[in-house]
Parts: C-alpha cells; structure tokens; sequence
C-alpha cells in the first residue's frame, strides 16, 4: 500500500453530496474495530438462507434500514468518544506535576536580568531626554540670534488677542473667551496636520510672532491609548484640574467642566519677578469625543494678577475619540509663550539663559504630561476598571520630539 498525506474525511470524496460522503464514511468506520458494529443491535440483519424469491425484497429493504441507522449510530459513538477523551484530558492535567520551584540562585539569577533591563531601558530614557533637550538648545541659539525682546502689555502676541476679565460677568466672560477657543480648534488642527497625522506622533515648534517680540513653544501630540475615551477624559480632567501641583490652585469652579485657575512660578533667573498664570479650563461632552481646553487670561479686572508678577500666556486643547469599547485616540495641541510684562512694571532683560530654561521646562512638562504621568494614570484607572494590566500601556509609542523653527 503507498503513503498518501494525511487528509480530512470528507476531502477525500469532493464530488459526491454530504449524504453519500457520510455514507461513504460510515462504511469505512464500520471496518474498524472502534467502530465497527459490537453488539446485535447495531449489526445488519442476517439475509435468510431460503433463496425463495418471495423473502427478496425485505432481504433488500433490511440492508437498507441498517446503512441508514449507521451514521446515527457513528455519530453517537463519535460524540461519546470525545466526551471519554475529554475526560482523560482534565485527569492528565490533574495529575501533571506541579512547576518545580527555582533554586536560589536562579531566583538572584532573574532579579539581576530583570533589573539590568530596567536600567537600559531607564538609561535609553535618559540619554533621549538629553537628546532632545539639545535640540531645543541647538534651535533656541539660531533663534535667539534675532534678539527677540520681552513682550509688554498691550503688544501683539502671536494671535493678535489678549483675553480679558471684566468686573461683571465674570463666569460669562471666561465661557465666551473659551467658546472662541473651541471655535480656533478645527483651524489649529489643519495648521498643525493633525487630522491626517498617524499615530504615534510627538513633535515641538519654535515659533515667533511677527515682529519678533514674542517667542512661543508649540507642542503637538498623538496616540493611541488603551482605555475608552470616556476614562481617559476624566483622567485628562482630574490632571488638569485636580492633580495641579503645589504652585497652582483652582482660584473657582463655575461648574463640574468650568474652572478658572492660578500658577505662580519662579524663573530660572532668581532676580526676574515671580510667574504668574491664569487659566480658564473648560470641558466640552460630545456624543463620540470630549474636548479640554485652557486659555491663559492676561488681564483680570475683577481680580488682578500679583503686583510685580509677570503674566504668563499658554493655551492648549486635548481631544479624546473612541477607537474600540477599551481604546481610545488621544490628539492634543498647546503652545506656552515668553512672559508678559505689565504696564507697571519696566521690562528688564533677564540673565542669559532664562527664557531657554523655561522653554525647556515648558518641553519637558508636556513630554512628561503625555509620557510617565499620564501612562501612570492610565494604568491607575485601568486597575480600577479591571482591566488587564500589560507591561507598558504606551508600548511603541515613545517617540521623540524634533523641534521645527516656524
């Protein structure tokens, strides 16, 4: 006999229809001891010896009854066999001894690999970080060839506009300034290309009005987050609202997605004033996205900024989208420009090296905001949701951030 491949039954009668390819099997199972016929039962009716011509036909229709109880009966067998199969399985599987334990040394042997992967992967973090913290440099340098001065009160900032606080209508007043915030987003996002952009995608751009005076920093983010959007915007909310830091405070909540807060900082140069930023932050509900945005407001008339303080102006917008029931895509725009300085107060130049730093710590806060803080976050909610936890939530994403003169 040749060797022939093994195969499935039925694709060794192509031709045939089902009802003759199970008869056909039924009449090869039938040779095999397994299968074959093991009691009178499920035996074909013996033929009579007579060879009377009257006991013929019901000699016929017996064979006929037995080859259609046959795949009845094979496929009772069949069924009762898997069932004894199975069952031999879950004993195997009890009986299978258990995982021996590690000796000592191979227990230190792990911890030490382990704990060499965590540094290369913190020393390849470090040595990015670095990275990119000289491209910065690198472009503030050209940059700053132009002697770009401090921006003053009254002058032109790089959207033309300086939001403003009325004594009455305080909350009417924010609402409305971020509203024409909202309105600016579909603008800002083909101006940055981030609605044909492919995630992951990280990237800052120096930027400079027109007349020189005011330098800004552009950060640019996407990615895909495993967690629905719905938790990621409350993750989102709670950062910018809640988790704040010691320098800020929520100086009021108008409502649960309306709040007006303070930051006041120190500059690197310990003889400038002390920095001081307020933000509306509103949060808008849509039926597939949540929209966060903020805008810096320079004037308060109801509530001035600190005597001697410079303003600070930034502004920003995160947008969360569903991708799947526990995916989300996360897109966000923001830009944080040099210091205002009031009226009242004479512009001054600062130490070399000040607006770079706090350009530099304005880049590294956002990296950090879409990096280790949020990814800490995530995986926080995540174990609230329970959800399976993965190594790294963010896994692929860790791109670097080329800085871009606009």
């Amino acid at each position: 006999m040749t060797d022939t491949y093994p195969m499935e039954i039925l694709e060794v009668f192509p031709d045939e229809d089902e009802a003759t390819s199970m008869e056909h099997i039924s009449a090869f199972l039938a040779t095999m001891s397994d299968f074959g016929p093991s009691s009178p039962t499920t035996s074909v009716d013996p033929v009579p010896s007579s060879p009377s011509s009257d006991e013929a036909p019901p000699t016929i229709n017996t064979k006929k009854r037995a080859r259609r109880e046959r795949p009845k009966q094979e496929i009772e067998y069949l069924h009762a066999k898997h069932a004894d199969l199975q069952r031999q399985l879950q004993l195997l599987q009890l009986l299978r001894a258990p995982p021996k334990a590690l000796q000592p040394w191979q227990e230190r042997a792990m911890r030490q690999a382990e704990a060499a992967q965590r540094t290369l992967q913190e020393n390849s973090r470090l040595k990015n970080l670095v990275e990119d913290q000289l491209k910065v440099i690198h472009t503030l340098e050209r940059i700053l060839t132009k002697r770009p001065r401090l921006s003053t009160f009254g002058g032109s900032h790089i959207d033309g506009k300086h939001p403003v606080l009325g004594v009455a209508n305080h909350e009417v007043d924010l609402e409305q300034l971020l509203q024409q915030q909202y309105d600016k987003m579909d603008s800002e996002w083909i101006r940055r290309r981030l609605y044909d952009a492919a995630a992951p995608l990280k990237q800052a751009t120096l930027e400079r009005s027109a007349d020189g005076d005011t330098i800004g920093l552009g950060f640019v983010a996407k990615m895909k987050i495993p967690l629905d959007f719905q938790s990621m915007a409350d993750v989102l909310w709670s950062h910018k609202t809640g988790l704040l830091g010691p320098a800020c405070t929520v100086l009021h909540a108008y409502h649960p997605n309306l709040v007006y807060t303070q930051e006041i900082t120190p500059l690197p140069d310990a003889t400038m004033p002390m920095l001081e930023t307020r933000d509306g932050v509103r949060r808008f509900d849509e039926a597939n996205r949540v929209v966060i945005l903020w805008r810096s407001i320079i004037e308060d008339e109801a509530n001035p900024h600190g005597a001697g303080h410079l303003i600070g102006s930034r502004w920003g917008w995160l947008v969360v989208e569903p991708v799947s029931r526990f995916e989300c895509c996360l897109q966000g725009s923001m830009t944080t420009l040099t210091p205002t300085f009031p009226s009242h107060i004479d512009a001054v130049t600062p130490a070399i090296g000040t607006w770079t730093e706090l350009l530099l710590q304005a880049s590294q806060e956002n990296k950090q905001n879409f990096g280790g803080i949020m990814q800490t976050a995530v995986v926080a909610r995540r174990q609230q949701l329970g959800l399976p936890m993965s190594p790294d939530v963010f896994c692929g994403q860790d791109c670097h951030a080329p800085v871009d003169i606009v």
